[in-house]
């Protein structure tokens, strides 16, 4: 195993953040809870506009069902595809739209969750759109939501979840989703854009074939994100620290404990400051990585803005099936011992 540590340079630590911060909010139980809420409103597909909205008599769309919830409710959808054309637009506070048993609904269409929607939560669906006009499938602008549980994906090469294009988001929690296929060309279309964000956790996701884009791309003014315990792998890039170069920059921000794979042609974890100032604080600490291209066999690229320390080589086999997408952690590879429980969406968790 060979240890990779103080490889990054000029990073200034005024405001750095450490090996020990973040937020604690979240979990396994956290998820677990979120996909058992119970249901106050139902729709189906099969369901009727002119329904009351009970589990007898559901609601016919997505829109019917988010139109009527009140702050604390619980919307729950019925197995099958909800399909839509424009925005479906949540803007009511601590509200939760969940998948009820099994198989888990699909909503098929833009789902933009508005700055009014504070505590918001969706658990437990699977994401994506057809929509030509709007084909990102979540777009994230309000404080303190929860994207647990849940899988994403995208019709064509496109961004799935975009962070605070309109506004600073704060207290962002996205943790056991699978997110994958979403750019496919090209190198804009990410599985995570954090545009603007205060304090957010990206925690035990599985983050995988992204090859027109990063998994996490932190630009151009993310700041204190802990990003920690994800299995992240073939994507064009894993994780970047970046800014505009007019003065914005991510800073503060904690990459550690994650297993990150097999980015090309771009690097695992890397730095872009667009001809401007650094970031500050930004970290990258007991990651198990491993690639055969751009910065072989670790694929890190030291750069301005960034501190590394304890980073590991990971020793292959890393995954069981790879091939396959089942995406747990060998017995013979030093990643499980380092990067603890990484990708909990990786082994079943919220599926």
């Amino acid at each position: 195993m060979v240890i990779l540590s103080g490889c990054a340079s000029e990073s200034r630590t005024s405001g750095a953040a450490t090996d020990s911060a973040g937020p604690t909010r979240g979990g396994p139980e956290n998820t677990r809870t979120a996909l058992r809420a119970s249901c106050d409103r139902y729709a189906s597909p099969n369901g009727s506009a002119q329904a009351s909205g009970s589990r007898a008599r559901p609601f016919g769309s997505l829109w019917r069902l988010v139109r009527s919830l009140r702050p604390g409710q619980v919307g729950c959808l019925m197995p099958g595809r909800f399909r839509h054309f424009g925005v479906v637009r949540m803007d009511r506070p601590d509200t939760t739209i969940r998948s009820l048993g099994r198989p888990r609904a699909t909503i098929d269409g833009a789902v933009w969750v508005e700055p009014g929607a504070r505590g918001a939560r969706i658990a437990g669906l699977r994401l994506t759109s057809h929509d030509p006009e709007f084909a990102i499938p979540l777009k994230i602008q309000a404080d303190d939501v929860e994207l647990v549980g849940n899988d994403i994906t995208a019709s064509r090469s496109i961004s799935c979840v975009l962070v605070g294009s309109s506004r600073t988001v704060s207290g962002l929690l996205i943790e056991d989703n699978r997110i994958h296929h979403c750019g496919r060309t090209g190198k804009k279309d990410h599985l995570i854009y954090m545009t603007q964000s205060r304090s957010a956790v990206i925690r035990r996701n599985l983050l995988v074939d992204n090859p027109g884009g990063w998994a996490v791309h932190l630009y151009p003014n993310a700041d204190g994100t802990l990003i920690e315990s994800n299995v992240i792998d073939s994507n064009r890039g894993g994780v970047i620290f970046a800014g505009s170069g007019g003065g914005a920059t991510s800073d503060g921000n904690v990459v550690r404990a994650n297993v990150i794979t097999n980015s090309s042609p771009r690097w695992n974890i890397e730095s872009s400051w667009s001809g401007g100032p650094a970031g500050r604080g930004n970290s990258a600490s007991r990651n198990c990585l491993f690639s055969s291209g751009p910065g072989a066999p670790s694929g890190l690229l030291p750069g301005r803005g960034f501190q590394l320390s304890d980073n590991a080589v990971a020793k292959r086999p890393v995954y069981v099936e790879r091939g396959a997408g089942d995406y747990r952690l060998t017995r013979r590879s030093n990643c499980a011992a380092i990067a603890g429980d990484a990708g909990g969406a990786a082994a079943g968790l919220g599926r």
